[in-house]
């Protein structure tokens, strides 16, 4: 078996959405004082590699402690580019190497942007177009995973987030920050499990892939 790791570490100063609060862990037990090493952590939902659940976007949706774990482990179809991606591109069809007509309930696009993560052109990644997300859907995708910040673009965004309505909207689940996805074959195991944060809105995940 060869796994792969698809998460981003959660540490002090990393990179978080704009306006998503800062990662901190503050020291609350030691083992010279107290035998024993505890530690507060404050982060937000949508911390590093994490899932979106309906709630993040659409009123009474779905919230994390609330989501049909099945869809969340299981086959995952990898999509590549035919190109190298570029900065602000709106990814569709045509940008696809393969869009099968019959998706697993995981399907990822790997844009290859985890490698800006760490960069200020992260805000600037590839986004998905409202058309894909539909094609995905129709296709049996309910899981729709982005190595980047979001599917929608960040960059200027406001208050607009198409993929979000629509995958969201219709019960969906997004992962974002996903990375190593271009590492991927096209068909792998995966999960992407979430912390059971009863009636919130999404939750860091440790996100894994492997083949036999």
């Amino acid at each position: 078996m060869t796994m792969f790791d698809l998460t981003q570490p959660i540490y002090p100063g990393m990179p978080t959405y704009p306006g998503d609060p800062q990662v901190g862990f503050e020291s609350a037990l030691t083992i010279p004082a107290d035998g024993a090493e505890v530690t507060g952590l404050h982060f937000g939902t949508h911390t590093g590699t994490h899932l979106d659940a309906p709630a993040h976007s659409i009123p009474n949706g779905q919230t994390v402690d609330q989501l049909d774990l099945a869809l969340l482990q299981g086959p995952a179809t990898i999509l590549r580019l035919r190109h190298e991606a570029t900065a602000e591109q709106s990814i569709g069809r045509d940008e696809l190497v393969h869009a099968p007509d019959q998706l697993p309930n995981i399907v990822c696009i790997a844009t290859g942007w985890d490698q800006y993560f760490h960069t200020p052109l992260r805000e600037r990644h590839p986004y998905i177009e409202v058309e894909l997300a539909e094609l995905l859907w129709r296709g049996g995708a309910r899981v729709l995973g982005v190595d980047t910040l979001s599917p929608d673009p960040t960059a200027e965004a406001g208050d607009n987030f198409p993929i979000h309505q629509f995958w969201l909207g219709h019960g969906g689940i997004t992962a974002e920050n996903l990375r190593h996805l271009t590492k991927l074959p096209r068909q792998v195991q995966m999960s992407i499990l979430p912390l059971p944060l009863q009636g919130l809105d999404g939750s860091p995940i440790r996100a894994l892939a492997w083949t036999n």
